[in-house]
């Protein structure tokens, strides 16, 4: 019986054994797998997020892992891990990433969870959406081009020369926003952390639509503390050869700047810090006639000597809120201005100027449904010139202008913005409202022509000491004013289905010193994503824009207004003494219209973006614009049969607002990244799909009747001004070619062309009497002749020597991981040349349409002769 029991109890141990090792075979851990569960900061699941893993350790560093989506649930799974030790990213778009770093894997599910936080400071409520829901965005990645990492690298640290780059790659004059600020300096080039140029900006948040954005993104250090120190310069002796002398144009540049940046409080504070010191010089180059001739002689240094200081703070106010604070000076000390082309040495003046700028920016969710960003920015600016020579001015038109420059006094000037965006995401709607307020102050005694100037028509009227007109204006130079421009607007995305979004909206503008309250601008976009696979984004739009009156045409009608200064003009007045011109009664005066209108915009666009394979992504835009209601000038004074209806006056200048313009666009881009997204392009020494090239090319017509506002017809009447506008360059073309095919080293080669814009043919001479040589020949239009185009290639060449490891956004990755924390480059010592025009081509400018000057339809001059810096910066 015992014996029985106990081989009863034996069998049941065995069976209960083999019960459960049969159950857990089929679960046995044979394979390691991570389990992700990515969420906001409100615990709301996060679809469609990116999660990636990368090995820590000898064992796993070396494989390379596919990247997983998150799903409806917000689980994303990548299996077939091996054990060991991973770092695991997480990213959607509007988020700001989520690491996990130092995660041990074992074999069996392991999970996580990684938590993202909204984007602190970018202007996006995107959460949870699918590739067609994206690209149906009206405010998403659509019909905009992102630069990548080395091509923002690859541009210059010089400001001026940055602004030029990126005027350039937009293909025109487009609209620089930093931040979402309009204005202002540009940041140094440590801060940016992304640039896109958006396409299509019909949207009613937006004031104008005319031109192309380019935005910029800017941030604080993340991370340890790093820096850099960079030191550049450029030498004349490299610099390629003016067609106009003999010899080479002297030229230095010698540039140092450093920044530092890092995480103060960990989730709480970060900054950024930059400062440069900079001095540089070139030599103007005169062209002009004399009675020996046609000559072309250097001229003195033009030195200019100058210091920034750049600060940015990120501070967490909640877990929710944001506040970002900048500060920027600048002060610069120039000489030698004004001088060149027909200007000889003597007309030299210089100029000392100071700018301060605060910029403060608060942003981040409120609740579940609300995102308010607001920001405020100040700017203060003083500058004062002084003329190197005080004595009259003698100009021969488009011959010689000798004499003193009649520059003297400055400007203070005081600026704020404000503005304010609420977004509220409800069901189908993402409602967007937000306010706008621009104001300025001036005080200046900025004064120019107050010794006179002599004005002839010809070297043969030089000769014969017969001017055809004196000028000058006497009074008291001082005026102060202000002027204040407001905005507030309403949109909504209406999401009718997922791959169909509608945006209608409206924005009413206003500002003092124009008596026009009629703002009311409706706008209406379509964005359409066909398909199921959310490649392609077709969008129409139509709105109404309006455009604020140029405070430089105010300050004019306030500053020669016939009383608080004179403009005296004389007409055949002796020389060199014209007699006492404070007995002169005539004298001319510029004036508002009291019926004067804010210039209307009305615009109509349709695009298609379309990403034809991973790697090729191409779009097309077209766009037709009326603008009405512009400004042009009406000389009320205008002499009759030689004679002024007004004896006390010379014109009487009225600027109204009966001008338009036509203009079509039409802009096809192309964009190949022969990565295409994978990753393994980042991992080898060498690899030719490192490489980014784009195409992009513009052709713009655009016509209208007006030479300003304070230019009248020389034929008395608007009806036979109707031509092609000075902004009429017809073609534009750009293409680049980046690429890091050798780790460590990158080459941006890019060639930007255009045809030429229009200029207008002039006879020279007063032939209507009325003291303004803008007279063409009968029967002649305005802008008949054509500059030729002009053509640039440009090369960008940067070696990075390793120290420490490297860090950054990776090749061809997009600018996202820049910044003094981040850094586009990586911890080390980088050398770079940058090479403006290679080939040298003289690109001829300056040409002159009088027909008494001796340069009649010939250059004068030369755009950009080839430039070469050397930069060397050591990164820690």
């Amino acid at each position: 019986m015992k014996t029985t029991v106990m081989c009863l109890l034996a069998g049941s141990v065995l069976l209960a054994c083999a019960t459960s090792t049969f159950a857990q075979a089929p679960t046995a851990p044979r394979d390691t797998r991570l389990l992700v569960t990515v969420v906001d900061t409100t615990g709301g699941i996060l679809q469609g997020a990116t999660v990636k893993v990368t090995g820590q350790d000898e064992a796993t560093k070396a494989s390379l892992f596919n990247d997983a989506a998150a799903t409806e649930k917000g689980l994303a799974t990548i299996s077939s891990l091996k054990p060991g030790l991973f770092q695991i990213d997480a990213e959607m778009e509007g988020f700001e990433s989520g690491v996990i770093k130092n995660v041990r894997l074992r074999l069996g599910d392991n999970k996580h969870v990684v938590v993202l936080e909204l984007k602190k400071l970018e202007q996006t409520v995107t959460v949870s959406r699918d590739a067609v829901a994206a690209a149906s965005d009206p405010h998403g990645g659509s019909l905009t081009t992102q630069l990548t990492t080395q091509e923002i690298d690859a541009l210059s640290d010089d400001p001026n020369e940055l602004m030029q780059q990126l005027q350039d790659m937009a293909g025109g004059n487009a609209v620089i926003k930093i931040d979402s600020f309009v204005g202002g300096a540009l940041p140094p080039k440590a801060f940016i952390k992304s640039i896109h140029i958006v396409r299509d900006t019909f949207p009613a948040e937006n004031h104008s639509a005319e031109n192309d954005e380019v935005n910029i993104v800017t941030q604080a250090g993340v991370g340890s503390l790093r820096g850099g120190l960079t030191s550049r310069v450029r030498d004349g002796s490299l610099s390629g050869k003016n067609p106009f002398v003999d010899i080479t144009a002297p030229e230095r540049t010698t540039n140092f700047e450093g920044n530092l940046g890092g995480t103060i409080i960990p989730q709480k504070l970060s900054f950024a810090l930059s400062g440069g010191k900079r001095h540089q010089f070139d030599t103007p180059i005169a062209t002009y006639n004399t009675a020996l001739g046609k000559q072309s002689v250097l001229l003195g240094e033009r030195p200019t000597d100058g210091w920034t200081l750049n600060a940015l703070v990120d501070y967490t106010l909640t877990k929710d809120q944001a506040l970002r604070v900048q500060y920027f000076h600048n002060e610069n000390d120039r000489k030698n201005l004004g001088i060149g082309g027909f200007d000889l040495a003597e007309r030299a003046y210089s100029n000392d100027a100071q700018q301060n700028q605060l910029r403060i920016q608060e942003a981040g969710p409120i609740g579940r449904r609300f995102y308010i960003d607001s920001r405020f920015q100040f700017r203060r600016s003083d500058n004062d010139s002084h003329s190197v020579l005080e004595a009259p001015t003698i100009r021969v038109l488009d011959g010689v202008t000798r004499g003193g420059a009649q520059v003297c006094g400055g400007r203070k000037q005081q600026a704020f913005d404000f503005i304010s965006d609420l977004n509220y995401v409800r069901g189908i709607h993402t409602v967007r409202t937000g306010v706008e307020i621009n104001a300025r102050h001036d005080r200046t005694d900025d004064a120019t022509n107050y010794l006179g100037t002599f004005i002839f028509t010809g070297s043969d009227a030089f000769l014969g000491s017969t001017p055809s007109n004196y000028t000058r204006r006497i009074g008291d130079p001082l005026i102060t004013y202000s002027m204040v421009q407001g905005a507030a607007y309403v949109q909504d995305d209406l999401k009718v289905r997922k791959n169909l979004t509608f945006s209608p909206g409206l924005r009413y503008e206003a500002q003092t010193h124009v008596p026009d309250f009629n703002g009311f601008a409706p706008r209406l976009g379509l964005t359409w994503a066909p398909g199921t696979s959310g490649k392609t984004t077709v969008r129409a739009s139509a709105g109404v824009f309006f455009n604020w009156l140029n405070t430089n045409t105010y300050e004019q009608t306030l500053r020669i207004d016939g009383s608080r200064q004179q403009e005296i003009n004389i007409v055949n007045p002796n020389y060199p003494d014209p007699g006492n011109v404070g007995l002169v009664l005539a004298t001319n005066k510029y004036f508002l219209s009291p019926d004067l209108r804010m210039e209307q915009y009305n615009r109509f666009s349709a695009a298609i973006d379309r990403t034809l394979t991973p790697k090729v992504r191409a779009s097309f835009a077209y766009s037709l614009g009326r603008f009405n209601d512009q400004v042009r000038g009406i000389d009320q004074n205008a002499p009759v049969n030689g004679v002024r209806p007004d004896p006390r006056y010379a014109n009487l200048i009225e600027v109204v607002s009966d001008a338009s313009t036509h203009m079509q666009d039409f802009v096809p881009d192309l964009n190949i990244n022969l990565a295409g997204g994978d990753r393994t392009a980042a991992q080898k020494r060498w690899n030719p799909n490192r490489t980014t090239i784009r195409f992009n090319y513009r052709y713009r017509r655009t016509f209208n009747n007006s030479e300003g506002a304070f230019t009248p017809s020389p034929t008395g009447t608007i009806e036979t001004e109707w031509a092609p506008s000075s902004a009429d360059t017809r073609h534009r073309f750009r293409s680049s070619v980046s690429s890091q095919a050798f780790r460590n080293l990158s080459a941006q080669l890019s060639l930007d062309s255009n045809s030429g814009g229009p200029y207008t043919l002039t006879t020279g001479i007063d032939d209507n009497f009325d003291s303004i040589f803008n007279d063409r020949p009968i029967a002649l239009p305005r802008n008949t002749e054509r500059y030729p185009w002009r053509t640039t290639l440009s090369a960008n060449l940067s070696y990075l020597i390793p120290i420490g490891g490297t860090s950054g956004g990776g090749p061809g990755a997009p600018g996202g991981g820049r910044g003094p924390g981040g850094g586009g480059q990586g911890r080390g010592l980088t050398a770079t040349m940058s090479i403006q025009n290679l080939a040298n081509r003289d690109n001829f400018i300056g040409y002159s349409g009088v027909m008494t000057s001796a340069y009649f339809l010939q250059p004068t001059a030369v755009a950009n002769p080839r430039q070469i810096d050397f930069a060397l910066r050591y990164s820690f």
